[in-house]
């Protein structure tokens, strides 16, 4: 039986405001019963949202203790004002939790760049390693793909994208429980001596590692065939390779769509259909991007995810929490 978990969401960081914290954070309570959420917020906006829940619903709050967060950070905040003038806002507090050992992981689906801020200056980074990189599965001719970074860092140094590399197979190992998953490292091309110095640096470092099953560079096509388990980049490519993809799965799926509903299939052939397809594709389920390298375990959730997608992030956490991804890691790297 599952141990007990107990996670940090911040209320404040996604574009379609708390209700919809609220409603993903009372379906993930409804699925799992042995999981406690601190929900993370200014009361003066998050108490009419509590008084207002359903009579049905009502008994999950015994499980949803909210944390009073008068201070919210907004996206325009510079970081320097975040640090310094904000240690009361949803983000911070939420974070200062899992620093503290009350809340085994934080949920955020606020400003990427503060998440990752916040979470150095409060968690702190894994002795040896310079910077967090956001790190999520993607799907695969093959099944899933661990992509990092995907938006924490737009520009990595050579040195940053090897610790990435160490991170990624270490993650993914633990994962498998397989030692020799394959990495490779994003370019615009396979042949030695191509793509940016930093990128041909971060190569020759990751060759030169025998710890590492590194087998040199992979372009964007071959990521979604399934080529290796483990792919390398900075956030700049990542977050736009992650995004192109959606992008396309969501184009074919309308697309697939309106062939189907066009075709003489009956529409719960149709479902049937599209649910598989959504299954694999959807981005939706695949919320929810693991900051790798941190002592602890901080989850960033798309900014304008759904209340079904960011209880993905949410679950995705808590099956993190329950794997000890945090704590293998910083037996490992």
């Amino acid at each position: 039986m599952s141990a007990y978990y107990t996670l940090a969401l911040d209320a404040m960081g996604g574009d379609l405001g708390p209700s919809t914290s609220l409603e993903a954070a009372l379906a993930c309570l409804e699925r799992h019963p042995r999981l406690t959420l601190l929900w993370v917020g200014p009361q003066v906006i998050l108490a009419p949202l509590l008084a207002a829940v359903t009579e049905k619903q009502a008994p999950l709050l015994q499980r949803l203790h909210f944390i009073d967060a008068p201070q919210v950070v907004e996206k325009t905040d510079d970081l320097m004002v975040i640090l310094r003038q904000k240690q009361n806002s949803s983000m911070y507090l939420a974070l200062a939790l899992v620093a503290e050992g009350k809340a085994n992981a934080c949920i955020s689906g606020g400003s990427s760049a503060a998440l990752m801020a916040l979470s150095r200056h409060l968690i702190k980074m894994l002795p040896g390693y310079e910077r967090p990189a956001f790190a999520s599965h993607i799907p695969t001719r093959k099944g899933t793909c661990l992509v990092l970074d995907m938006g924490a860092n737009l520009t990595s140094t050579g040195q940053q994208l090897y610790q990435f590399g160490q991170l990624g197979q270490a993650l993914e190992a633990s994962l498998q429980q397989n030692p020799n998953v394959s990495l490779k490292l994003l370019n615009i091309a396979t042949e030695s001596g191509t793509g940016q110095v930093q990128v041909q640096a971060a190569d020759s470092l990751l060759e030169s590692d025998p710890k590492l099953n590194y087998l040199g560079y992979i372009e964007p096509q071959e990521v979604f065939e399934g080529q290796a388990s483990v792919v390398v980049c900075d956030g700049y490519a990542g977050n736009i390779l992650i995004k192109s993809g959606e992008g396309v799965s969501n184009m074919l799926a309308c697309g697939f769509r309106d062939n189907l509903t066009s075709s003489d299939l009956t529409p719960a052939q149709i479902e049937k259909i599209m649910q598989a397809w959504q299954f694999q594709f959807d981005p939706d389920r695949l919320n929810g991007a693991f900051l790798l390298g941190l002592q602890g375990l901080v989850v960033k959730s798309h900014s304008y995810a759904n209340a079904t997608a960011l209880r993905y992030a949410i679950e995705a956490t808590q099956n993190y929490v329950e794997m000890q991804v945090a704590e293998r890691l910083q037996d490992d790297c």
